[in-house]
């Protein structure tokens, strides 16, 4: 087809970027394979939502597509750049189009292609060939990243209220005519390598943390006072670091006054001490502090320029030996998510669901920053930025102490399946410790476990473990960063203990853990009357059926079947046990459902990897239960796997299994009911 396209940079429509008078699309060779998952997807359609349901909603720019010109125009236009989002935009439309009263709406779609890489191409037509049934073995030649993608789209519309409300006509028409794609043509002459060269080497603009940084500094008119938080906000962004480590580098003796003799205590409230203790001593580097400042900063109040200017450019603190070598520790979370959480921890939080996921999103990180400070009257914004500097400190210790990280120095196991942090989860603290060179002992880091064995006890009864594997358990539920507010939740717990001087007990905490669980678990299992497609006892069916339910239900099972060795990995994907499509010709009697609407019923479903979701999604039960890389990534799974093994998986056993778990999800309910009115 012979097509134009204007020479011009275009704000394009996200409706028009596929239909047939629009030009096409192709991605070359040279480019990377798609590799966007499940954070990213949700997080580029969440955003969409968001600014939909605005009262007033604006245009939205999703970004750039910068595109090469072909040399003829009846061939497509290379994606140089943009081609993630490209891609994701497109199996969007195509599973959108896919759904009842929508096709219309969405219209014929051009399809994309990629050059000469026959398995992408193979998965997007398999993605817009909704009637062809799959073939055993041809997911194999088909692009495992597009099939992903499709797998994470097609199960968030068909569970959950973010579904319902992509699907409603306000955010279908939103979604076509005010999300914009920026569309930059450059000519096909264009040196491409000096292209890139250029785009990665521009100088970087300031981040949405750099100009809260400068914000707040501004707010400080004492040069120590703004030396104080520039060495806590350098120190607490190292994420990778245990901030007791990145706060003292250099000296052991500062650890031990900020941390106590065992480098164990949480630092000070108190902001004079604080800085006394980093900032006006020798090795708080104060002469240095005030040479470097006092030309630029000669009037107490500084401007937001100047504040920039001054500080969103220093480097930071040059890490001793005493910082962990390498990159032992992965945060769960970034500096900028760790910000927002401070501040809802600190906050009343948000009066519904939908209000508490836009306080946790890092998008609007300036935003929720600047109306903090300006609710407030500017005789008291000094004051609340030097508590703020204390509190930032001091939850970042409590979060190094009492969220789980991963430790690369753990043995890697099938909980990696998907993800690519190394190792494995770890719920460890810092604590001073010893060791020899030569003939001298130094003071090192150690990194126990939080809770001491002779608290949190050994074996079965340890609580260490069951935090860990809770903490785990919600971590691979809600997987964005702005749905982490158990994550909000066990902070504000620790922080209120801490701030009143009162001792954290393993017990204790695994016991808010489990109420916050348990809240999520019962709103899942809440019978919706005015819904449709729910069991005969009121459980969601299918997609529809909430993550925390399976998650949680192997998390009791972990105790109910003495499997203490099991690891959460990150599974996303709702795998039928008997497939919706059956080999009716090789299957027997013994492994088939009669009543089709069991398919869908709980206990006909287990939460595993989408790369395990795409291995064998079709085959028998009898076949699945060979699988043991997948029976070990769910223990509903390994429960159902091994029913299958005895003979059969039909209607009596999907009934019987699906009362059993049923009954272990709502017994763990009736007894965290039963702890919260006695108060035990």
């Amino acid at each position: 087809m012979t097509q134009t396209i204007d020479h011009d940079v275009q704000a394009v429509p996200v409706g028009q970027l596929f239909s047939p008078d629009a030009p096409s699309y192709s991605v070359p060779l040279y480019q990377r394979n798609y590799t966007w998952g499940e954070e990213q997807i949700h997080r580029l359609i969440h955003d969409v939502l968001d600014e939909a349901e605005q009262e007033e909603p604006k245009d939205y720019f999703l970004g750039n597509l910068v595109v090469a010109r072909p040399q003829r125009t009846d061939k497509p236009l290379d994606v140089i750049d943009g081609q993630q989002r490209l891609t994701t935009l497109y199996i969007l439309l195509v599973k959108l189009s896919s759904r009842p009263g929508l096709k219309e709406s969405i219209g014929p779609l051009q399809p994309l292609t990629y050059e000469a890489r026959e398995k992408a191409t193979r998965a997007l037509r398999g993605v817009a060939d909704t009637n062809k049934k799959p073939v055993e073995g041809e997911k194999d030649r088909e692009d495992s990243g597009i099939r992903r993608a499709s797998t994470i789209i097609e199960q968030l519309l068909d569970g959950g209220t973010s579904g319902d409300r992509l699907q409603t006509s306000r955010v279908i028409d939103y979604l076509l005519t005010r999300v914009l794609i920026v569309r930059m043509p450059i000519d096909s002459s264009t040196d491409l390598n000096r292209y890139f060269e250029i785009m990665n080497t521009r100088g970087t603009q300031l981040s949405p943390v750099d100009i809260v940084k400068a914000r707040l500094l501004r707010c400080l008119p004492d040069p120590l006072d703004r030396a104080l938080l520039n060495r806590v906000w350098t120190a607490c962004s190292d994420m990778e670091h245990y901030v007791g480590m990145s706060v003292t580098t250099g000296s052991t003796s500062q650890r031990a006054e900020v941390l106590g003799p065992g480098w164990d205590q949480i630092p000070t409230a108190d902001f004079s001490r604080l800085r006394a203790q980093l900032i006006d001593t020798p090795s708080g580097g104060a002469s240095r502090v005030a040479d470097d400042t006092s030309h630029t900063l000669e009037t107490t109040a500084l401007t937001l320029d100047a504040a920039v200017a001054a500080y969103s450019q220093i480097t930071d603190t040059a890490k001793s030996e005493d910082v962990d070598a390498g990159e032992r520790f992965t945060s769960q979370i970034t500096f900028s998510t760790l910000l927002l959480q401070v501040l809802a921890v600190k906050g009343t939080g948000g009066d519904s669901a939908q209000e508490d996921d836009r306080q946790l999103d890092d998008k609007l990180l300036v935003q929720r920053f600047s109306a903090r400070v300006d609710s407030l009257p500017p005789s008291e914004r000094m004051d609340w930025v030097r508590e703020f500097t204390t509190d930032l400190l001091r939850i970042r210790y409590l979060f190094d102490q009492f969220i789980l990280k991963r430790d690369a120095t753990l043995t890697t196991g099938h909980e990696s399946t998907t993800d690519e942090e190394p190792g494995n989860w770890s719920l460890c603290r810092l604590a001073q410790g010893s060791s020899r060179r030569g003939n001298k002992f130094q003071d090192t880091p150690r990194y126990p476990s939080t809770f001491a064995a002779d608290e949190s006890g050994a074996g079965s009864r340890n609580l260490n473990r069951r935090i860990l594997l809770l903490q785990s358990a919600l971590r691979i539920t809600y997987t964005s960063p702005r749905t982490m507010h158990w994550m909000t939740e066990a902070l504000r717990y620790v922080t209120e203990l801490a701030d009143h001087g009162e001792p954290i007990t393993a017990q204790g905490f695994l016991d808010h853990l489990e109420s916050l669980a348990c809240e999520r678990l019962r709103e899942a299992m809440t019978p919706d009357l005015d819904k449709e497609g729910t069991g005969p006892d009121g459980m969601a069916l299918g997609f529809a059926i909430p993550r925390i339910v399976f998650t949680y239900l192997d998390y009791l099972l972990v105790e109910e079947m003495n499997q203490w060795g099991f690891t959460f990995s990150y599974r996303t994907s709702v795998e039928h046990f008997s497939p919706g499509t059956e080999d009716i010709e090789h299957s027997s009697f013994a492994y088939r459902l009669e009543d089709p609407h069991l398919l869908d019923w709980f206990g006909n479903l287990a939460l595993v990897t989408v790369r395990t979701n795409s291995k064998f999604s079709n085959y028998l039960p009898a076949q699945k239960a060979n699988n043991h890389d997948a029976r070990r990534q769910s223990l509903k799974l390994e429960l159902m796997a091994r029913r299958a093994e005895t003979g059969s998986w039909n209607d009596a056993d999907v009934r019987a299994h699906h009362e059993e778990m049923v009954e272990l999800l709502r017994g763990a309910l009736a007894r965290e009911r039963t702890r919260s009115v006695s108060g035990i």
